[in-house]
């Protein structure tokens, strides 16, 4: 009897044994995709934010858009962290002679309304909810604002510019009705490279 306890106090701690590693290998595997996620989504809000960059130089303000010195460039930008520090690698560039600037703003807080005139683009990422763009978009109104979003429909719920992803590859749409609206003239360059959409479809 005293044997047989034995041999299944061995095999128990054998079981520990073995149950460990495999607990740990299963950790560094969670570890390790979840690492992938976040430099997927870091990687993804640099390449966009590349693509809103390359959008300064391919899209006409009007002067009044800007401030009486028309030094600087202004993007605010509501998202989460991987967004902020994507749209970091623009931050301090220059455009049409111009020193872009990016500000964060959180959706969260009415604090945003403030500001949010004196910007020339407003980036709002797919973490912002529904009402809250909504809110955002209603706040913006016709101003010589160029808005950029990530949801679906958002070009066709009153924003300009809609990134999605096809086959793995980065495109955008462009609502050419509210972007005259806002009084911005886009390149037959960019407007190329883009789907055309209306609100009516």
């Amino acid at each position: 009897m005293a044997i047989k306890t034995k041999r299944m106090q061995i095999l128990k701690n054998k079981g520990i044994q073995i149950f460990i590693p495999v607990c740990i290998c299963q950790f560094l595997l969670c570890i390790i995709a979840i690492g992938t996620v976040q430099s997927q989504n870091l990687e993804e809000y640099r390449v966009k934010a590349a693509f809103v960059y390359n959008f300064t130089k391919l899209i006409q303000w009007p002067e009044t858009a800007f401030d009486s010195e028309g030094k600087n460039f202004k993007i605010a930008v509501f998202g989460n962290e991987y967004l902020k520090e994507g749209f970091q690698t623009i931050d301090g560039k220059i455009s049409t002679g111009r020193t872009i600037s990016i500000q964060y703003l959180d959706p969260e807080t009415n604090d945003y309304k403030k500001t949010l005139a004196e910007n020339q683009i407003v980036f709002i990422s797919r973490h912002t909810r529904l009402p809250q763009i909504l809110k955002i978009l209603s706040n913006i109104g016709d101003r010589p604002i160029l808005t950029i979003g990530e949801v679906k429909n958002f070009s066709r719920a009153g924003g300009i510019i809609q990134f999605f992803t096809r086959e793995d590859h980065l495109h955008f749409e462009v609502n050419i009705n509210r972007a005259e609206a806002h009084q911005l003239k886009f390149s037959s360059r960019l407007l190329k490279l883009a789907v055309i959409v209306n609100e009516k479809e």
